[in-house]
């Protein structure tokens, strides 16, 4: 039965999808590609935020003339967000419209333009702003043995018609070239969702809209734990014990209150139970938080694992700290061993303990600038939006 159910609900969803399309071919016969529409989307449709979400605000604040519209899955709260921003429902009607009549589709992760109802016009131009930087573990066809079918047919429709795509340091560029399937243009001028690392006026405003909402005081030092996604779906490895860590970091922070952010990746939402991680009252989940990078740059310190988010918080120069219990038995290979990397290892709750007592800041910072520059070959200057709107504003139809 349990097959049976399979085969359903797989044959139920391809005949949605033909549906979906056949609706879209229609559209298409009657709508035009309309000049300056921008159509973006992140994390499956469920957030606002990364490197769509930077460019859209560069947009908005220097072409007005251009209207951006976003999508988002039914039950996403949407109140919050800009009033210029034309928000659709994924699959809905209104969604089929824009995504025809879009003249630029902006994305930060693969995208199976079947599986979204979308046929590429001539006039289309598609950017896939990737949702990571530098990267530690390895992707795309650097582990293609471990991604099954489904994905990597995503993977290749989605190269097969991307116009752009971006970088913020030499390493990444030659990742792209050599393992996504792409051929076209890259874009080595950083990544939109970084350029806020360079606005310290911006980073006291976000703060203190974060105190407000979640009553921090001002005084408390921040560490954010954001480890990555894991396919075994066990939380195991993400768990840590506050209560005995607390203490040490307070100490390691002068005696101020130590607040925790704890931010699990968003394939996590609503998948896991984060109240069984949250082992005191200081720690606070920052999981469905909208924006990643608003809470690396009020974060005094950051623990994590494998994510890409150590390479985008190394930019801040403030200390980072790898807690991972299973190197040895994690799903996929890494780009580096861990003794090249600036960041330092811990793998049990005793290691982790000892490595933030024995931090050595100016050690760690001379290591960071070596790495940044030497083996990543960091480009990231703060103007990655500014250039990326440069691109689409030549292109746009005439």
């Amino acid at each position: 039965m349990k097959r049976l159910g399979v085969k359903i609900g797989w044959g139920l969803s391809r005949v949605i999808k033909l549906f979906g399309n056949a609706m879209s071919a229609l559209v298409r016969c009657r709508v035009d590609v309309k000049r300056g529409r921008v159509l973006c989307w992140a994390y499956n449709y469920k957030q606002y935020g990364c490197n769509p979400r930077y460019l859209t605000e560069y947009l908005l604040e220097n072409y007005p003339d251009m209207e951006i519209v976003w999508v988002f899955r039914r039950g996403i709260d949407t109140l919050a967000i800009d009033s210029r921003i034309k928000c659709v429902r994924f699959r809905s009607w209104e969604y089929l419209k824009m995504v025809s009549s879009a003249e630029f589709l902006v994305t930060n992760s693969r995208t199976d333009p079947w599986h979204i109802y979308w046929h590429k016009r001539p006039e289309q131009k598609y950017l896939m702003l990737w949702h990571g930087g530098a990267a530690l573990k390895q992707v795309e066809k650097d582990v293609e043995s471990k991604l099954g079918y489904s994905y990597l047919r995503k993977a290749k429709r989605d190269s097969e018609v991307c116009d752009l795509m971006i970088s913020g340091c030499r390493a990444n560029t030659e990742l792209i070239k050599r393992s996504f399937w792409y051929e076209g243009e890259i874009l080595e001028e950083g990544i939109p969702r970084n350029d806020i690392f360079f606005n310290e006026p911006k980073h006291k405003e976000i703060r203190q809209r974060i105190n407000a909402a979640y009553g921090i005081s001002p005084e408390s030092h921040i560490v954010m734990y954001a480890p990555t996604f894991r396919r075994s779906g066990t939380i195991e490895p993400y768990r840590i014990n506050w209560q005995e860590l607390l203490p040490l970091l307070t100490q390691k922070c002068g005696g101020e209150e130590v607040v925790v952010f704890l931010r699990l990746h968003p394939n996590l939402i609503g998948k896991v139970d984060t109240a069984s991680l949250q082992t005191s009252s200081s720690v606070i989940d920052m999981t469905r938080y909208h924006d990643m990078q608003e809470l690396l740059c009020v974060s005094d310190m950051l623990i994590t694992d494998y994510s890409s988010s150590m390479f985008d918080y190394a930019m801040l120069r403030r200390p980072c700290i790898l807690y991972a219990t299973d190197v040895e038995q994690y799903d996929r290979g890494y780009y580096y061993d861990f003794k090249e990397l600036p960041f330092p290892l811990a793998q049990s709750g005793e290691e982790l303990k000892e490595v933030i007592a024995n931090f050595d800041r100016s050690a760690y910072l001379n290591r960071l600038d070596l790495f940044l520059n030497d083996t990543l070959g960091l480009k990231e200057r703060g103007v990655a939006a500014k250039e990326l709107a440069r691109w689409m504003r030549q292109r746009m139809i005439k």
